[in-house]
């Protein structure tokens, strides 16, 4: 939402050319994360891990280079907090790309499957809340969402 209107007047803002820019880097790069639309069959346990891993890295990057609209930080934030809590309630090790933590297994228990419903449930409640953050930031930039990422968002109110 950019703007709104009364019957006595109306205030719309266009967002800025960089928080554009960098609202679409996010979308690209989250619609590419099949960890996040991919059905349940095809999922790889690790490799969830690491793709989370992958997103909640690149998130803490677009945060950490400050100088972005609330409008984008708060979502940005939220799906770092999705990524974390989805990373601890499957037992994930920290990131494998961390020379100590390489030498460890990347799940603290091991023997997880994506049957198991532990892991089911911690996987839907992390696209639930990634994809809600995400249709926030295309709503208040005007951008769109690939398809298949597009078909998991929530259905926008009729109301």
């Amino acid at each position: 939402m950019n703007g709104f209107s009364t019957p006595i007047f109306g205030i719309s803002w266009s967002p800025p050319t960089a928080d554009v820019a960098v609202a679409r880097n996010v979308i690209a790069f989250i619609e590419t994360r099949r960890v996040l639309f991919s059905t349940y069959t095809n999922e790889v346990p690790e490799e969830c891990v690491k793709s989370v891993l992958e997103i909640r890295s690149f998130l803490s990057n677009i945060i950490g280079h400050g100088g972005i609209a609330a409008e984008l930080l708060e979502p940005a934030r939220l799906m770092r907090r999705y990524c974390v809590r989805f990373l601890e309630r499957v037992g994930a090790n920290e990131d494998p790309c961390d020379t100590e933590a390489a030498q460890r297994p990347l799940f603290r228990e091991p023997g997880w499957h994506m049957h198991d419903y532990w892991f089911g449930e911690a996987l839907g409640e992390l696209r639930a809340g990634v994809g809600l953050q995400l249709a926030i930031i295309a709503a208040s930039y005007g951008l769109d969402i690939e398809d298949e990422l597009a078909q998991t968002l929530p259905e926008p109110d009729p109301s």
